[in-house]
């Protein structure tokens, strides 16, 4: 073991030394993801951690491992605003899973967004509608997108969408990819182009929704352009990547603090 990654782990070994054999230390994994407009999301995960062998009867060194939380921070402020909104865990050093996590945030009209929740211009808080996506319509209506999508050959990718208010009404578009097309049978292939969207309209900030139908000119994305290079999508900072890019939780070098 290294002189350097020897001091960097000696605290915590000390506290498990001195706080019982149960006892661990929490971490917390934090992702910048940044917008266009110099503004971020900062998510935040915790877990705890221990290492594993006859200190703190563990087979490995995580535990109790939680979402991410979504936080707001507008450009030149620390200042973190809830979104309302959380993420699942992903493990941060493996694939492309730190791309995954910012793509599900976005900046669409002016409005920093999360897919189920937005900032409506002119405020400063998040506001989260009673009913977003899919999911939230009845069986029936969700039968009959899914016949639809069928009979265009098209499908949702993934669990991406964007929201935002457009012309006094609640717009939600949900990114579509040809089903057959190449190197997209992943859910969420952030390499795929989108196709077209599934348009969703309110005109009560979401208790109703009118319905779904299929567009070939969306107003938040643009057809025939991989969704990983959509230009509202939120992306990794250089300082998150450089924090968990080819690292593991032994690492010597401590992450760069936001």
């Amino acid at each position: 073991m290294g002189y350097r990654r020897f001091l960097h782990m000696l605290p915590v070994w000390l506290a498990l030394a001195t706080s019982g054999a149960a006892s661990a230390v929490e971490r917390t994994e934090t992702v910048e993801c940044d917008l266009p407009d110099g503004s971020a999301f900062v998510l935040q995960a915790k877990h705890d951690w221990a290492m594993p062998g006859e200190v703190s009867g563990r087979s490995g060194n995580r535990d109790d491992q939680q979402d991410f939380t979504v936080d707001y921070r507008v450009r030149g402020s620390a200042r973190l605003v809830s979104t309302g909104t959380s993420l699942a865990y992903r493990p941060l050093r493996e694939g492309s899973n730190l791309e995954q996590l910012c793509s599900r945030l976005g900046l669409h009209q002016g409005q920093p967004g999360t897919g189920s929740s937005l900032r409506m211009p002119g405020e400063q808080r998040f506001w989260v509608p009673a009913r977003t996506g899919k999911a939230a319509l009845d069986a029936a209506e969700q039968q009959r997108i899914d016949i639809l999508l069928s009979q265009s050959g098209l499908r949702l990718m993934g669990s991406h969408g964007a929201l935002a208010m457009r012309q006094g009404k609640l717009v939600q578009e949900l990114p579509l990819s040809a089903a057959d097309a190449p190197g997209c049978s992943a859910q969420d292939a952030l390499q795929c182009p989108v196709g077209a969207v599934l348009r969703l309209t309110s005109g009560d900030r979401g208790d109703t929704w009118q319905a779904a139908s299929i567009e070939r000119a969306p107003y938040f994305f643009k057809t025939g352009v991989a969704f990983a290079r959509q230009a509202g999508l939120a992306r990794p900072s250089a300082r998150s990547l450089r924090n968990y890019r080819n690292r593991d939780d032994n690492d010597a070098t401590p992450p760069e603090k936001p």
